[in-house]
């Protein structure tokens, strides 16, 4: 039982430990990992800020503009393509006189004009994408984050567990609960990364269990300080009252 128990833990600290570290060493991976989560990510967040900013009384203006600045780009790139400059400034001689030269620089001056124009709409259309950027780089930063809280608060239930295992070795019995529930919650974790990594790192990014989970590990890291600190005076109780509520006559005492 004891050796049972001493692996659980052992597998557990090496798991999420070298996970842990993997998110520090090689961070690209998590990236490489998390890729269709974090494409969906930040279309969904870039859609509800698009969604936020579509509420202000200035929007209708606002797509007006963008759409016709879209057009007008177009309309831009098919004059200069047709060497409207030129034919412009031909005309512009024709009427004026203009020398050789002269008709040359004004032509110039026409198109540095429309590529000026140009410019202005690409800066303009380029602020949608630095905002994805922007949130590019904000989702995967926070996920990150949650990730590395999610392993190192694993690694460190399994080294107390591990740590308690060899420090009360007459607590071994009362040990296979918070051992087998942190198993559990592993395989779980597990099984839902292997067939479905969206919705582990959806699950973990945007806190559907953040919190449950947090209470599950207080209540488990509460079975071990009980073990470690009160000779497992309420982990006996719960033990003995879960085999008494299966008819079972295994019981425990106080270690």
């Amino acid at each position: 039982m004891s050796t049972t128990l001493r692996s659980i833990g052992l597998f557990g600290i090496l798991l999420f430990g070298v996970l842990f570290a993997v998110t520090y060493v090689s961070p690209e991976k998590i990236e490489k990992s998390a890729k269709g989560f974090v494409k969906y990510q930040i279309e969904k967040e870039v859609r509800e800020k698009q969604q936020r900013i579509s509420e202000s009384s200035v929007t209708n203006k606002a797509l007006s503009i963008a759409k016709r600045l879209g057009v007008e780009s177009e309309q831009i790139q098919e004059d200069l393509a047709n060497d409207l400059p030129e034919k412009i400034a031909s005309v512009i001689a024709s009427m004026c006189g203009y020398d050789c030269e002269r008709k040359k620089a004004l032509a110039q001056s026409i198109t540095s004009g429309y590529l000026d124009r140009i410019k202005s709409i690409e800066i303009a259309q380029d602020t949608l994408g630095n905002l994805i950027k922007g949130k590019y780089i904000e989702i995967v930063s926070n996920l990150k984050l949650d990730l590395r809280i999610f392993l190192g608060s694993n690694f460190l239930m399994f080294l107390i567990l591990l740590g308690v295992s060899l420090a009360k070795p007459k607590a071994i019995a009362h040990l296979f609960l918070p051992g087998v529930l942190l198993l559990t919650a592993t395989i779980l974790a597990s099984a839902i990364y292997i067939f479905g990594q969206d919705w582990f790192y959806t699950i973990l990014y945007n806190d559907y269990m953040g919190f449950g989970y947090l209470a599950y590990i207080a209540v488990l890291f509460g079975v071990l300080v009980d073990i470690a600190l009160n000779k497992a005076r309420v982990t006996t109780e719960v033990i003995n009252g879960i085999a008494n509520a299966v008819g079972s006559a295994f019981s425990v005492i106080p270690c």
